[in-house]
């Protein structure tokens, strides 16, 4: 798959303006809407940046996913915010395609999250 890029950052994903809200020990995939992953192939790094708003009420853990041929192959990475707290990291292009999850903890109410992912070429 070939893609002619521009340099420069390409947003590449985003929840909807109200975040995604996420039941108590729910999984919720972010990015159901890409059953290969968000295309990160043409980028040289991404920018992943999330945050569980203030009004939720426990920890929302965040699930970097590389995956190949619609499958998730290996955790890229795994991030548990609280509310109130954002994370903001930068990472070289983990492959093809990258899946997010976000997961509530047991016991912790009704969550919202907000997720943005960022591709960079020079």
């Amino acid at each position: 798959m070939s893609h002619r890029i521009t340099s420069g950052n390409r947003l590449l994903f985003v929840t909807e303006p109200g975040g995604q809200v996420i039941e108590e020990g729910q999984t919720v995939d972010l990015t159901e809407e890409y059953p290969a992953g968000i295309d990160v192939s043409p980028f040289y790094t991404i920018r992943v940046a999330g945050g569980n708003r203030v009004v939720s009420e426990g920890a929302v853990t965040f699930k970097l996913l590389m995956k190949v041929n619609q499958v998730s192959f290996l955790t890229l990475d795994q991030i548990t915010v609280y509310p109130g707290e954002r994370f903001n990291r930068t990472y070289n292009v983990p492959g093809l395609g990258l899946g997010i999850k976000a997961e509530a903890e047991n016991g912790s109410g009704v969550d919202a999250v907000d997720l943005v992912v960022i591709g960079f070429k020079f």
